[in-house]
């Protein structure tokens, strides 16, 4: 006998797979049963859940679920949708990842299961931090029709914003993700590294900094980031700008390539705030010099 078409089952035990199921469950949306590899790491997630989830083996999944969503590595997707399909599994399957689309899915597909992505644009650093941050945030969605409606109806009940994407475009979506999350990560470790350079320890160097990075960011998101922009690119500095070039000549060859980089799509912004084409080709000449030398 089929499971209730309304119950939903989780694969997964990790971060995202606890703080999803937990929050989705808070919402009304009921966590029949939860399958990881590891039994303890599906008996702890469950009981962050709820009580009343039932932890029990992947192939066992299509028993108590028609709803089903994949929170696992993105190395497992194609392996998970495999054991759900020899399974039996019938209904919805979605996965969390914001770059895999649809592939991994396969064997479910050719059995006739909807399939789809349901993507949180959050960083969720492990279930005990950030939970609350999936409530309101934006998801990606893709797939088969009926899997992305289901999925943009779980992320209304999050009260969050559902981003309709086509399959194929989930690597450019994902990608555009990772700068937005990770590779800030990285800008302010460079900066860091960058101060150490000058003395500053990191540890004052994260404090210190974290008033300039929220502002930043603050203004970026409000006013748009090309009239958010100040600093030596969008005035024309050159001077600056080389004296920059010159001091990460000693740097950790990451840093001073991701100022570089930064510094050359920075000259795309300034464009737009109409600095001078004679003074952005010298500052594009240092770039490219990478010392300096064309100012």
């Amino acid at each position: 006998m089929e499971p209730p078409p309304e119950l939903v089952g989780i694969v997964g035990a990790g971060a995202v797979a606890e703080v999803l199921g937990r929050e989705l469950h808070a919402a009304g949306i009921p966590i029949a049963v939860l399958a990881s590899r590891t039994p303890s790491s599906a008996r702890r997630a469950a009981a962050s859940i709820d009580a009343g989830v039932r932890v029990v083996t992947v192939d066992a999944v299509p028993r108590h679920a028609t709803r089903v969503i994949i929170a696992v590595a993105d190395a497992g997707i194609g392996s998970t949708a495999a054991a759900l399909a020899h399974a039996g599994m019938r209904g919805i399957v979605l996965h969390t990842s914001g770059a895999s689309g649809l592939a991994p899915c396969e064997p479910l597909r050719g059995a006739g299961v909807a399939c789809g992505v349901l993507h949180p644009l959050q960083t969720v650093v492990s279930p005990g931090r950030g939970d609350s941050r999936l409530r309101g945030a934006s998801f990606g969605v893709a797939g088969d029709d009926s899997a992305a409606a289901w999925a943009a109806f779980l992320v209304e009940r999050l009260g969050g914003r559902a981003l309709r994407l086509a399959a194929d475009d989930l690597p450019a979506y994902h990608a555009g993700a990772v700068l937005a999350s990770n590779a800030v990560t990285a800008v302010i470790d460079a900066a860091t590294v960058l101060m150490a350079q000058a003395g500053v320890p990191r540890h004052a160097a994260l404090e210190a900094i974290g008033p300039l990075c929220r502002a930043s960011v603050d203004n970026a998101l409000r006013l748009g980031p090309a009239a958010a922009l100040t600093g030596p690119v969008v005035r024309g500095d050159t001077g600056t700008v080389a004296a920059h070039l010159a001091a990460i000549h000693c740097a950790p060859a990451g840093a001073a390539e991701l100022y570089r980089a930064a510094a050359r799509h920075l000259l795309t912004l300034a464009r737009e705030r109409e600095v001078s084409p004679p003074t952005l080709r010298s500052l594009e000449r240092m770039l490219e010099s990478g010392d300096g030398g064309g100012a």
